[in-house]
């Protein structure tokens, strides 16, 4: 098995203030997972930042101190980056998460058993993430990430057990 790609962890917004701090957005996590010591790889560019300190804001961002990035035009450099952990450091899940690069590939197929296709992308959106199942005519179909359209995912087996809209219940011509 390859190794998975670096996990992004946060996406940077803009800078905050004139001494280098930065408010981003977390991809997963809260403030916490922050913690001073972490190592981040900036994307695209490939610098490694480590967090000096960090600090939850009220509306869902975290404003972040990083060392080596001590003025406004530092914190500027990093505006709509990525900042990214290697899977060692990646977050623990709950038993109903997974990282997006696990879901990529999976066979989808109904509990019925009937194949649906390959899951080839995910989408986010505000309210759920979205399956996005290509089968072998290249036919896309899109199914909410929840619990009423998800029935299973086993990573190791290779698939995604899903139920499909009412309209694709009786198969497509």
């Amino acid at each position: 098995m390859t190794a998975p790609p670096p996990l992004r962890a946060a996406f940077v917004k803009r800078p905050h203030g004139v001494r280098g701090q930065v408010r981003v957005e977390p991809l997963g996590g809260d403030a916490a997972r922050f913690s001073p010591g972490l190592r981040l790889r900036v994307e695209p560019d490939g610098r490694e930042l480590v967090v000096r300190a960090a600090r939850g804001l009220g509306d869902g961002d975290v404003l972040l101190e990083l060392e080596g990035v001590d003025d406004r035009n530092a914190a500027e450099t990093l505006r709509e980056s990525y900042l990214c952990v290697p899977d060692a450091q990646r977050r623990t899940l709950a038993e109903d998460e997974w990282f997006t690069y696990e879901l990529i590939g999976l066979r989808a197929r109904t509990g019925a058993g009937a194949v649906m296709g390959v899951v080839a992308g995910i989408e986010h959106h505000p309210a759920h993430d979205t399956l996005v199942v290509r089968d072998a005519r290249g036919r896309v179909t899109r199914l909410p990430l929840v619990r009423a359209f998800v029935e299973r995912v086993d990573v190791a087996a290779g698939e995604i057990v899903v139920t499909p809209w009412p309209e694709d219940e009786h198969g497509r011509p």
